[in-house]
């Protein structure tokens, strides 16, 4: 293996388009009426928590993107970050599992690839285009794996 490209999904970038096109509106609507008609506390609060709301899914979702394997080479991974990890410092592999309660059934929510200096770097499945060939090469990866509940 020289290089295995962990391929983004285009979901997720789609539905955060389609959530700023559906909340930036509504947000512009509810401060400029808030304004113009003599600083209602009404649509001022309703525009300042929609948009704190709107920073913070964009927040969420930048920090999942940068923390995210970018590609797994000879040497090591490297996140969407740019910072590499050598696999001489790997510690361990987490994947963290989600039980829904009407089912009873797992999922998995994410795997950490985690490092001796505390660092890691994830794999979120529902984010990943080539996720099957990555959870391959990630169950063989020669370090201890664990299963925790998330």
């Amino acid at each position: 293996m020289n290089r295995l490209e962990v391929k983004t999904s285009k979901f997720l970038f789609i539905v955060v388009v389609l959530l700023g096109i559906i909340f930036v509106p509504l947000i512009l609507f509810s401060l400029i009426n808030g304004v113009l008609y003599g600083l209602k506390i009404v649509p001022l609060g309703l525009g300042l928590m929609m948009l704190i709301t709107f920073v913070g899914v964009l927040l969420l979702v930048r920090r999942g993107h940068s923390n995210s394997v970018k590609y797994f080479s000879d040497e090591g991974l490297t996140r969407n970050d740019g910072r590499s990890f050598a696999w001489t410092d790997l510690s361990r592999v987490v994947y963290q599992i989600r039980i829904i309660s009407s089912y009873g059934t797992k999922r998995l929510w994410r795997t950490e690839i985690q490092f001796k200096n505390g660092e890691s770097a994830w794999l979120i499945p529902k984010k990943i285009a080539n996720f099957p060939e990555v959870r391959d090469f990630v169950d063989n990866l020669p370090c201890e794996h664990t299963e925790i509940r998330a």
